[in-house]
């Protein structure tokens, strides 16, 4: 290896970003169908019924309309080529949409919370067999599509969340289900905000996450599901490997960590062709051991100039 060249090598022959990533399937194409049309259902029910809990829910199920909506434009834009002014492709924008995605769910939340308040304390006229009619049909609904998405929940972080997306709206289904049974059976309507306060809870808190995971993303964060002091102390442990400095590890769109650092070689194995054998080694290592695929490692002889700025 000659001592004066930085060897940028990435994984030996691997996918480049997005390639990896699942497409989705048939199932989730179906779920974004069925729960579109039944939230237009469901917020045209609440209105007629004058129901809170059911419009929040409806509100709940834009959302998951949206998730589901993202999953699948994602999986689209994640198969277009990387180009140069583009050299990840278009695997950021998922970010960018589940960021929006988040933000506005935080606004949904206050409108709801504030309805609920002004409603506190007043008497309004709900139908409760309407209500829990729509609810009833919501969540035979939102537990279909549980059902349909949990057999391929693990492949893909947006199905993953999709999923979460739909058991969320599937518990805010049975308490707009309680609140309709209660308003039917006792007239006694202030059991609508109470429940629409929990809805706006749910969704407050799946909001919450979601903006505090494309934060991370957009950050440059180390992904939470893997540890920098392990990946270094693994890095250190490598026979041959002298010394480890400027570990970077990040994600580049979900389920795609990257990795970039530099690698001190042994004189013994950096004055040799023995170097390839050593990046094949970390580059191996990186992958079965923490799934990190992209991997930009530079090998670097003892004694070798570097510059000192702390990225």
């Amino acid at each position: 290896m000659d001592h004066n060249t930085h060897d940028h090598s990435h994984a030996a022959h691997g996918p480049s970003p997005g390639e990896g990533k699942p497409r989705g399937g048939h199932r989730l194409g179906w779920v974004l169908a069925v729960n579109a049309g039944f939230m237009l259902l469901e917020a045209v029910g609440g209105y007629l019924a004058n129901s809170l809990a059911l419009l929040a829910d409806a509100g709940h199920m834009l959302t998951d309309v949206a998730a589901l909506a993202l999953a699948l434009a994602v999986a689209r834009l994640g198969r277009q080529p990387a180009t140069p002014r583009r050299t990840f492709g278009l695997l950021r924008a998922e970010v960018m949409g589940a960021f929006i995605n988040g933000a506005s769910l935080v606004i949904l939340v206050g409108f709801i919370f504030y309805e609920a308040w002004q409603r506190f304390g007043t008497q309004a006229e709900v139908d409760g067999p309407l209500m829990l009619a729509v609810a009833t049909a919501g969540l035979l609904v939102n537990g279909g599509s549980v059902w349909l998405l949990a057999r391929n929940r693990s492949e893909d972080l947006n199905l993953h969340a999709a999923f979460l997306h739909m058991a969320a709206d599937t518990l805010g289904s049975l308490g707009a289900i309680v609140a309709g049974v209660i308003v039917w059976r006792t007239g006694w309507t202030p059991i609508d905000p109470i429940v629409s306060v929990f809805i706006g809870a749910l969704i407050l808190w799946s909001s919450l996450g979601l903006l505090r995971q494309t934060m991370n993303i957009l950050l440059e964060a180390t992904p939470a599901h893997i540890d920098y002091q392990e990946v270094r102390h693994a890095l250190e442990s490598l026979e041959h490997v002298a010394a480890v400095h400027d570990l970077h590890i990040w994600t580049i769109a979900s389920g795609i960590p990257a990795l970039s650092v530099h690698l001190t070689l042994a004189p013994d194995c950096s004055s040799t062709t023995h170097w390839q054998l050593c990046l094949r080694h970390a580059q191996d290592m990186l992958r079965e051991r923490f799934g990190i695929v992209h991997s930009t490692l530079q090998l670097e002889p003892p004694g070798h100039a570097r510059d000192d700025r702390v990225i």
